[in-house]
């Protein structure tokens, strides 16, 4: 357990989330640009394809991360050191045992994918660098994730994200030195694989060092029987974070997967923005129902609810408005693909949109341990994503994979709204509905108001900051008076909850 407790972590747990997801985007646009403009769209492609084929893997885990979550909180809050013992041992030997599969994995995908692909490199290149890519996901699983689910359910998710944000920092500052002075993507890989390899000693320092683990205590088997509950929830992410760029790769070019690629980055960051924030307070929701405070965990929700909402459709409307001119100065002289995507782009943000929105939602069924009652939606999510996109992709490409999504992600949320109702909080739709009304009329509004009077018709620097900068002020007024209008209620709970968790 630990040895001592800050006040303030939920607030240190979300200003920290947000810090590196600040860091991650930067980072992870830094990183692509230098391959595009040393390597180019195939290789670009090839790395983005070849990183979510190595993510199979994790199919294997059976949903038991948000399992082991479930399990942690309620021996955390007794302070029951033997029952988190028991568990962080189970989960660790677990994860070892992947970690050996994957080994497996990563050499019969070393054999295949060359060929998979249709690319113009050589089976050789193509095979060595799948090999480097594995070794960051073999330290993953073999030492990091059962230390990484200890501290994210304990509330020490800032040690995680503050880590993170290091080895980010170095990881972009190899990348700049290896395309400079010896440029090789298998070389700025393979150094980038080297230093993601401390992190699980990072982890391990610090949990021996604030956790008194007892080692040789029995492990607990049933943790492992109750993946299975996890596996469909496991599944539908799965499908969610890779279907497009499998079905890209199989059915399109290398090039058309790195364009998607590029996209993805700026709605990955969009999207981790907001998550950060329930990353600083979601773990309080597992433990308030862990404890059956019923009164403090519906003001803490309705909290959560509020916060996201807020965040997503200023985040998302401000990132559907500048997405496609910023892609095209960011693929500036990159000339090997396509990036001028609008449709896609458009399309692609709003299935992540609605994907955060139902967040809060899927966290507290998390939490709860309600992973069984998830199997079946998440079963249908996974297929109506998988055979919409299939139907679409050949016909559509980009915009039909999107197209899958989106429907897939309306659907789920729905079900997640539904579901909390009836079986958790006993809280109304129509409270669901009234919310996104509220936000989505002046949203509507607010983007047909810069389509038409400040669009964005010349891709410069200055003519995208300019309109970044009159967007976000006409959005930030909306939202500020719809808040004020609709919301009064939660700013006042806001207010209360950040003055009562200040840092000291």
């Amino acid at each position: 357990m630990p040895k001592h407790k800050k006040a303030p972590v939920g607030l240190i747990n979300t200003v920290s989330s947000l810090l590196l997801q600040v860091v991650t985007i930067i980072g992870g646009f830094i990183i692509p640009r230098l391959i595009l403009s040393h390597f180019g769209s195939e290789t670009n492609g090839l790395v983005s394809s070849l990183n979510q084929f190595l993510n199979y893997v994790s199919l294997l885990e059976g949903g038991l991360n948000g399992v082991i979550m479930s399990y942690l909180y309620k021996p955390l809050a007794s302070r029951d050191n033997k029952k988190v013992s028991s568990i962080v041992v189970a989960s660790t030997r677990f994860f070892r045992r992947i970690s050996y599969i994957f080994i497996g994995y990563a050499i019969i995908l070393s054999f295949i994918f060359p060929v998979l692909s249709h690319s113009s490199f050589s089976y050789e290149f193509v095979a060595s660098l799948t090999m480097i890519l594995g070794i960051k996901l073999f330290s993953q699983y073999c030492f990091s994730l059962s230390y990484k689910n200890l501290l994210l359910a304990s509330k020490h998710g800032y040690i995680i994200n503050f880590s993170q944000i290091a080895l980010i920092i170095l990881d972009v500052i190899s990348a700049i030195v290896v395309v400079n002075f010896f440029p090789s993507i298998h070389a700025l890989k393979f150094i980038s694989a080297l230093i993601y390899i401390l992190q699980p000693i990072i982890y391990g320092h610090y949990v021996k060092k604030h956790f008194k683990l007892d080692r040789n205590v029995k492990p607990d088997n049933g943790l492992i029987a109750s993946r299975w509950d996890g596996l469909s929830i496991n599944i539908a992410y799965f499908i969610h974070s890779n279907t497009d760029v499998t079905l890209l790769t199989i059915f399109t070019r290398l090039e058309t997967v790195s364009v998607y690629g590029v996209y993805a980055l700026v709605i990955a960051g969009l999207r981790n923005l907001v998550m950060s924030i329930e990353s600083g307070i979601g773990p309080s929701l597992g433990n308030l129902y862990a404890i059956g405070d019923q009164k403090e965990l519906n003001r803490k929700f309705d909290l959560f609810e509020y916060v996201i909402f807020l965040a997503t459709f200023l985040l998302f409307t401000i990132g559907g408005l500048l997405i496609t001119p910023f892609v095209m100065i960011y693929t500036h002289n990159v000339a090997d693909a396509d990036y001028f995507q609008p449709l896609f782009g458009a399309l692609f943000l709003l299935g992540e949109a609605i994907y955060v929105l139902r967040s809060p939602y899927v966290r507290l069924a998390y939490s709860a341990g309600k992973f069984k009652d998830m199997r079946k939606e998440a079963y249908i999510e996974a297929g109506i994503n998988i055979l919409i996109s299939i139907v679409l992709v050949q016909s559509l490409g980009l915009v039909g994979v999107a197209i899958g999504t989106l429907i897939a992600m309306t659907y789920r949320t729905l079900f997640q709204i539904w579901y909390l109702r009836d079986h958790l909080l006993n809280r109304p739709f129509m409270k669901f509905v009234r919310r996104f009304i509220a936000f989505a009329i002046p949203t509507i509004l607010g983007i047909l108001l810069c389509i038409f009077v400040w669009p964005i018709t010349e891709f410069t620097i200055q003519k995208w900051l300019m309109g970044a900068a009159i967007y976000s002020i006409i959005f930030v007024l909306i939202y500020a008076a719809v808040s004020y209008l609709f919301f009064h209620s939660d700013l006042v709970v806001l207010k209360n909850y950040l003055k009562h968790h200040r840092p000291e």
